[in-house]
């Protein structure tokens, strides 16, 4: 399976650049708005489904033994880990859940819907570069990380 792992390659050609993970585990970007608005870690960075560290480059791997279910669980537990699984399961109970503007109230459909749009986001990642190509982003725009030569 195609998945994004944590890298160092490239890592501080921006000055911007963090490197919380830890090298080769699978990441994620966030895929839910990010409560604190100060906050510009959720929107550039990858997560890492083991440490939970943050890195700012990410690479995309073929990884034969992982399996989607095995990317589902690590995924649900990174979510677990964090409290969002908590607070999905809180705001679907109460109607405030939307997924597309409609009001999802099963908190199992929430809690699935919410790792399906990861897994997606990674695939979709996954399917827009080839196999060793290192990347960052900016909120939904992932892009090569490109080094940058003197002319």
């Amino acid at each position: 399976m195609r998945v994004l792992i944590a890298t160092r390659e490239q890592q501080g050609t921006s000055p911007s650049d963090e490197d919380f993970a830890v090298e080769g585990e699978l990441v994620t970007p966030v895929v839910i708005e990010c409560p604190d608005a100060m906050c510009d870690v959720c929107t550039r960075a990858w997560f890492g489904l083991a440490s939970h560290g943050g890195t700012t480059t990410a690479m995309v791997v073929d990884r034969p033994g992982v399996t989607e279910l095995d990317l589902r669980r690590a995924l649900h537990e990174w979510l677990d880990c964090r409290g969002t699984i908590d607070l999905i399961v809180q705001a679907a109970e109460s109607g405030a859940y939307e997924v597309d503007g409609t009001v999802v109230v099963d908190p199992v459909e929430a809690v699935d819907e919410l790792v399906d749009a990861h897994v997606a986001e990674i695939a979709a990642i996954c399917r827009a570069f080839p196999a060793g190509t290192v990347v960052s982003r900016l909120g939904d725009l992932v892009s090569p990380r490109v080094t940058q030569r003197a002319a």
